[in-house]
């Protein structure tokens, strides 16, 4: 049922219209200009969309995308001037459609699309937590044995779910980026690190609630380091940002290295496209566990805290059948294990992996932006 909140801002919608030149379609990602929104972006750009559309880009920072074509347009919702929420309003009543996979954007008008393009196939349980809006015309699942599940967790209608495979992943089968170079390291072999959330700095934990799981001191940190050392691999460790880890940060150790998303923009390389060159990933409960299977590289789960995730915040999937595609990390013995299993080629889990990639992808061709892309086009009818 429409709320008069619902019908003023379709009445204003219908209004700014009349202002127009031309329709528009709105871009939105977290960070801006990256995830599954990013390649729809590139891929219709390329098409020459943006000779019939203006292409807007929702932004959360005033920073234009580098070596974007003049004619793109930017909007900035936090930003409470007078000015920039009439800009944002004038943009939002003229879209033709909206692509976003972290902060929705939601339909002014009936006939607007809204597709919404997720940001990961939910591990850790969301549902309550992030609750999509009934606007929103479409979401994306990365594959028909997690429609239902993405639906479910998204509190979402499933009729208005489709299937195609995220686009960010389409990297991860493509030929592999010099990161070894990027890194100016010798090392024989590369690895890394991506830990998910345990504990913000406003004082929201979850699991262990320990900023690093396994290395949470500096003795441990140091005895890993030495073994990376002998095992001649180099650890690369992005933590979330909401972590601190300055204490292990400050002891700059020789094999074990921190990046941020700077990182990424001063190698102009995408977050994916750096996973995608190293030798393996470490990570935990987070979905880049599922997108990595893409890669046919080994992965390790620190799982040192997996019965405190259980309480909290829980997981939206069984987690142990999950699990088998990687090899388990519970301690500083596993963690050492497992670094000498890379340097070795030692690939233990590859079976099992590859069953687990061919369950939570689509396919694994590398066109799922192309898939997605030519949806866009007929459902929003551009």
């Amino acid at each position: 049922m429409s709320t008069p909140k619902a019908a003023i801002k379709q009445l204003l919608g219908q209004l700014l219209c009349l202002f127009s030149r031309r329709e528009c379609i709105i871009f939105e990602s977290t960070p801006d200009f990256s995830d599954n929104t990013y390649p729809v972006f590139s891929e219709l750009l390329q098409r020459g969309f943006d000779k019939k559309y203006t292409f807007v880009w929702s932004c959360s920072r005033h920073t234009p995308l580098p070596g974007a074509p003049k004619n793109i347009r930017y909007i900035y919702p936090q930003d409470r001037s007078v000015f920039q929420k009439l800009r944002t309003a004038y943009y939002m009543a003229n879209a033709k459609c909206m692509i976003c996979c972290n902060r929705f954007l939601l339909p002014w008008r009936k006939e607007q699309k809204s597709f919404f393009l997720t940001h990961g196939t939910p591990i850790k349980n969301i549902r309550g937590y992030y609750t999509l809006p009934d606007s929103i015309t479409h979401c994306l699942a990365a594959s028909p044995d997690l429609t239902e599940h993405t639906a479910f967790q998204h509190s979402f209608d499933p009729e208005k779910m489709f299937t195609l495979g995220y686009p960010r992943n389409d990297i991860l089968t493509q030929p592999s980026a010099d990161v070894k170079k990027m890194l100016q390291t010798r090392c024989s072999k590369v690895i890394v690190w991506y830990p998910t959330f345990r504990q913000h700095h406003n004082g929201l934990t979850a699991g262990s609630g320990k900023a690093l799981p396994v290395i949470h001191d500096t003795q441990a940190a140091i005895a890993l380091n030495q073994w990376a050392n002998q095992m001649d691999v180099l650890l690369v460790l992005k933590p979330h940002f909401a972590q601190n880890v300055g204490q292990i940060k400050d002891l700059n150790l020789s094999n074990i290295r921190f990046i941020d998303d700077s990182f990424f923009t001063q190698n102009a390389i995408s977050s994916y496209a750096f996973v995608a060159g190293c030798d393996a990933l470490i990570t935990d409960y987070s979905s880049i566990y599922f997108d990595y299977t893409l890669c046919d590289k080994p992965i390790g789960l620190v799982w040192e805290d997996l019965e405190e995730y259980r309480k909290n915040p829980g997981f939206a999937l069984d987690i142990d059948a999950c699990g088998k595609g990687g090899v388990k990390i519970y301690n500083l013995e596993d963690f050492k294990g497992f670094l000498q299993q890379v340097a070795e080629d030692n690939d233990v889990c590859l079976e099992a992996r590859r069953k687990l990639r061919d369950q939570v992808n689509y396919a694994p061709d590398g066109h799922s932006t192309q898939r997605v892309t030519d949806y866009i086009t007929e459902q929003a009818q551009l």
